[in-house]
């Protein structure tokens, strides 16, 4: 069993669909800290003329510094849907592909009232999921009855929780995983070094780190081999 194990991010970035492409089961991390400012409720789109921008949605954050990922409100007293679907049809509008999928993205966001943050980034993820052609088994952390260890404990419960024999790990991952924690209990780490594929935008100079949006209707049923065709894998 190959295991992942992510945040639940808005609209999320490729690497983020390479890891779950990758893996048997994909885990979505959403019993941990909320990070204000972070990509839970965020992500950079890119215009024709090379302007990035962060397009995303308001959240219920004062005094709520510790709260989890899963219990986080969208705040819904600001006008976000209107601002989120104008600014992505304005940077996307010429795209080959945006009349294909932006009516699907502009029918799960205004046909939904969305009360938690989660509920709307799992809409999109399953959105991005159809179109793409990921079939990967998800599970949420909150549902696995792990203790509340802290990051590496963690990451080795919900693994063997679920029988991992190999877990998917971002380079980062480094400066936390107890790695011979891991090998005692004959789980494998294999380090993801994803770096973003080179393709085609609207624009004449590449800007990497986009959300998957970007690939989506620059690219269309080309999208998944464009995404996951940089793999480069390490111990």
């Amino acid at each position: 069993m190959r295991i992942a194990i992510h945040q639940p991010e808005f609209l999320p970035w490729p690497g983020f669909f390479n890891k779950m492409f990758l893996a048997d089961l994909f885990v979505i991390f959403d019993h941990v800290q909320f990070k204000k400012r972070y990509f839970e409720n965020r992500n950079r789109i890119v215009s024709p003329r090379g302007e990035t921008a962060w397009v995303g949605v308001p959240v219920k954050s004062k005094g709520k510094f510790t709260q989890a990922i899963k219990d986080v409100e969208i705040d819904n007293s600001q006008l976000w849907k209107n601002k989120l679907l104008t600014t992505v049809g304005h940077y996307y509008g010429r795209a080959p592909f945006f009349g294909d999928y932006f009516p699907g993205l502009k029918a799960l966001i205004e046909e939904r009232e969305y009360g938690r943050l989660i509920d709307l980034n799992m809409e999109l993820i399953s959105f991005f999921r159809r179109n793409l052609g990921i079939a990967t088994r998800m599970e949420f952390s909150s549902g696995m009855g792990v203790e509340d260890f802290r990051a590496s404990d963690l990451i080795l419960n919900i693994c063997r929780k679920n029988g991992a024999g190999e877990y998917l790990c971002g380079s980062s991952g480094k400066d936390y995983l107890k790695e011979e924690d891991f090998e005692k209990n004959g789980i494998g780490i294999t380090w993801l070094d994803y770096k973003p594929p080179v393709y085609g935008q609207l624009c004449g100079e590449f800007k990497a780190g986009m959300s998957t949006l970007d690939i989506l209707f620059n690219h269309g049923g080309n999208s998944l081999e464009i995404l996951t065709g940089n793999i480069t894998t390490g111990s």
